[in-house]
């Protein structure tokens, strides 16, 4: 019997068989393996959470959160999918931006983490008590109206198994999107009565102060009173009950150095090594190998083909150093003018100045002075005739053709027989091929005609030298029978030799970039090949790590680490080892400005500490021996690393943190005496002495004057906005802007920094525009838009006051992970 025919017998069997299979493949196993895996030896699924008598455990916090992260997700394939087909999601809350062609939201909260998790579940039961729920089939409209139509509900859960790898189902995904919905949902009440649309509810009052904020400005006298010049008189020996107090209130929380609050929770710390390409080594590398011959075959080529070509106005002293590089601004009568008389050097100057009449001289002077000039400097270099006699008489040929053809076509409209030869001449300068009408043919045309009136015989001997000196190859018998074409050959002569010929930048200039342009391609394609080769030695490692385990097989021994820093050296790149790190202390380390390599080009690369320390709910953090390539676009520099050791965030106990705790219980006691110290330079200054000659010597840098104008807030984006700008102080916060605004101009006040750690002693010196000003512009609505973006922190007193509430109402109480 052949299997087919025994399969056909039993079909019905094994299909009922392979279902069952499939039921436990994917169904059964995973949550017996989840239980396994929890419940094993040393494992505990400690409870984070608990609201109404519910205990929240991280198991399920945490699966609820992967979920969440899947199904934002598989929603925005969706929405890419439902937009390629032409359509549009239209569920409240999808935002799609058109220039990035970026889906900002899908409808549902996007930033899935653990808190946010356990506030979904607390706020979607909330809802469900009131009495709010949502079935399946007001899940169905919601999909059917988040993909416009366009996708058949077999469609949409083929791609959700697709996205999920078979995690999630349809009743998966609905029971996500009902806890979100409904969360959602309830979330709005916190908002309602603070909020109108996008805009927050506030009165003509608020609008009015947000207005000034943002376009009041003041400018201000200041000198910073340093609490640290004061910890040395403070208390070195606090009592325990103090320390016990401050180490009790500080244990769990994170220092910050923006913060006046003190924390000695430890962050999770790392080391790492990273090899490092840079772009420009392997340029300079590829540029070593090239001949000074295949760079300056290079320079002709591009030469040729019009690059390096200067414009006109532009001097370039290294080609030459005659004073002629200089005349593209002269005139053109100096640049023309030595070529037309030169030859008649052997004639005394004086004889054609005596025949022309009075008003001809001050032309005949300036033609003597153009005389002497070349004598002293070697010829122009648009004066090919002097050096290249061939070229000269082919230019000449080919002017004179163009004149002949010019004085024939004026034959035919009957203007050149009955023409003057005043206008003739006139005529041909105008009529030039460059529609150029030149001045020093000006010049010899009218002087030519005013010695023609007075003086016939100096007319012909003048028309008898022409041909010697401007038209060598033209016939005297043609030139006294016209004469005006003389001046045509002239006019185009002179019009060629003030066009100036191409120049281009000297090759030594443009050397280095030539080459570097030579080799880019080459020496990006030397640096991936290394990155690619160290790469794949890292990832083998990596890999038989992975299969080596925890080391608890003695039998098998463990892989061989590669040395990175042999195989960076052989391969021409940089090798360091940094760390430990926490993600603060990494941000001063350059690699800390790339992001990996597959997100460098889109507007939301993931940086380097994101995926070395994670990003709840966001990014997955790298495992140790994961290699990880990322990219500086900026510094065109591509890191290849991987985290060696790595220690998670703990809480300290006290006797490892009591120095700290000591200072800063210390650092406390500081800040009130320099606030005295501040308060009373103030009253001292407000009695008439001035606030300059009450700083100390030594402490005239912390002295600033005329600091301004600043505004209150600085808009930096629609509806975002920022502590203005005083570079000169230090993280200057809303407060210190509050008293700098609200204080009286003639008096001296005193304000803290953020953190609190200089105390300020102001005067406010002016305050504009005036408020007659300001009213007449927030009359204008479109003046006072921004105004109504903004609050003033009142919705967020009302939003927690809300949460409170609920928590109270429902007990709810949340805990640390444990250490």
């Amino acid at each position: 019997m052949s299997p087919l025919e025994l399969f056909r017998r039993n079909q019905k069997v094994t299909m009922t068989f392979l279902i069952l299979l499939a039921m436990f493949a994917f169904v059964v196993l995973p949550t017996v393996s989840e239980y396994m895996q929890r419940s094993g030896p040393g494992m505990t699924d400690p409870v984070l959470a608990e609201f109404n008598g519910v205990s929240l455990t991280a198991s399920r916090v945490n699966g609820f959160t992967q979920k969440h992260y899947a199904t934002v997700q598989y929603l925005r394939k969706l929405a890419e999918e439902t937009i390629r087909r032409g359509g549009t999601p239209k569920v409240p809350g999808f935002t799609f931006d058109q220039q990035s062609n970026q889906i900002q939201s899908v409808g549902i909260n996007g930033s899935p983490s653990d808190d946010m998790s356990i506030r979904t579940l607390q706020f979607a039961a909330e809802a469900q008590e009131q009495g709010f729920a949502l079935d399946d089939t007001s899940l169905d409209i919601w999909m059917e109206q988040f993909t416009d139509g366009k996708l058949s509900e077999r469609e949409m859960f083929a791609l959700l198994r697709r996205e999920t790898n078979n995690q999630m189902g349809q009743y998966q995904l609905y029971d996500m999107l009902r806890k979100q919905l409904l969360a959602n949902l309830y979330l709005r009440g916190a908002s309602a009565t603070v909020a109108r649309g996008q805009f927050p509810l506030q009165s003509p009052l608020d609008h009015w102060n947000n207005f000034l904020k943002l376009n009041q400005k003041a400018t201000i006298n200041a000198y910073g009173v340093l609490v640290d010049d004061y910890v040395a008189e403070t208390d070195a020996n606090p009592s325990e009950s103090e320390v016990v107090a401050v180490y009790e209130a500080g244990k769990d929380r994170y220092p910050n150095d923006q913060s006046p609050e003190p924390g000695f929770r430890r962050r999770e710390t790392a080391s790492f090594e990273y090899v490092l390409g840079e772009l420009q080594a392997f340029r300079d590398a590829e540029v070593a190998k090239l001949s000074e011959e295949e760079i300056k075959a290079e320079y002709e080529r591009r030469k040729a083909g019009g690059a390096f070509q200067l414009p006109a106005d532009v001097v370039i002293l290294s080609e030459t150093t005659e004073p002629e590089t200089t005349e593209p601004e002269t005139t053109e009568p100096e640049m023309t003018e030595p070529e037309t008389t030169e030859p008649a050097e052997t004639t005394p100057p004086a004889e054609p100045a005596a025949s022309e009449p009075a008003d001809s001289e001050p032309a005949a002077e300036e033609a003597k002075e153009m005389k002497e000039e070349p004598t002293d400097e070697p010829p122009a270099e648009n004066t090919p005739a002097a050096d290249d006699s061939e070229s000269a008489e082919d230019t000449q040929a080919a002017q004179q053709e163009q004149v002949e053809t010019f004085s024939k076509e004026l034959e035919e409209a009957g203007n050149l027989d009955d023409a003057t030869p005043e206008t003739d001449d006139q005529s041909a300068i105008n009529s030039a091929p460059n529609g150029v009408r030149l001045v020093v043919m000006q010049s010899d045309v009218s002087t030519e005609t005013a010695s023609s009136q007075q003086d016939e015989p100096q007319q012909d001997e003048e028309t008898a030298t022409e041909p010697e000196t401007t038209e060598p190859e033209s016939t005297p018998t043609e030139t006294a029978a016209e004469p005006e074409t003389t001046a045509e050959e002239t006019a185009t002569e002179e019009m060629e030799a003030a066009e100036p010929e191409p120049r281009y930048r000297p090759f030594e200039e443009v050397r280095d970039q030539i080459a570097q342009t030579m080799v880019d391609g080459p020496a990006r394609e030397a640096r991936d090949q290394a990155i690619a080769k160290l790469r794949n030695v890292m990832r083998k490692y990596s890999r038989a790590r992975a299969i080596y385990g925890d080391g608890t097989d003695a039998t098998t021994p463990p892989p061989e680490r590669p040395n990175l820093k042999a195989l960076a050296e052989e391969l021409g790149l940089s090798y360091r080892k940094i760390g430990p790190f926490d993600p603060v202390a990494l941000a001063d380390e350059p690699i800390a400005n790339s992001v990996e390599e597959s997100t460098a080009l889109t507007q939301r690369g993931v940086p380097f500490a994101a995926m070395m320390f994670g990003v709840e709910g966001q990014v997955i953090k790298q495992e140790l021996f994961t290699p990880a390539t990322t990219v500086d676009l900026e510094s065109q520099r591509t890191y290849l690393s991987w985290k060696t050791e790595e220690k998670e965030a703990y809480t300290p106990e006290l006797d490892e943190v009591r120095d700290e705790v000591v200072a800063a219980i210390r650092f406390a006691q500081a800040r009130e005496l320099a606030k005295q110290a501040a308060e009373a330079m103030a009253e001292t200054a407000n009695g008439g002495t001035s606030l300059q000659e009450l700083v100390p010597e030594d402490r005239q840098e912390n002295y600033f004057k005329d600091l301004g104008p600043f505004s209150w807030l600085n808009m930096v984006g629609f509806g975002s906005f920022t502590i203005g700008n005083i570079p000169e102080l230090d993280s200057i916060d809303e407060d210190f802007m509050k008293t700098v605004f609200n204080a009286d101009g003639a008096k001296h006040v005193v304000a803290p920094n953020g953190p609190k750690r200089v105390y300020y002693v102001i005067k406010r010196t002016s305050l504009q525009p005036a408020t007659s000003d300001l009213r007449a512009i927030f009359s204008q609505q479109s003046e006072r838009i921004m105004a109504m973006f903004m609050s003033d922190g009142t919705a967020g007193k009302v939003q927690q006051g809300f949460f409170e509430t609920i928590d109270e109402k429902t007990g709810f109480e949340q805990y640390q992970l444990p250490q």
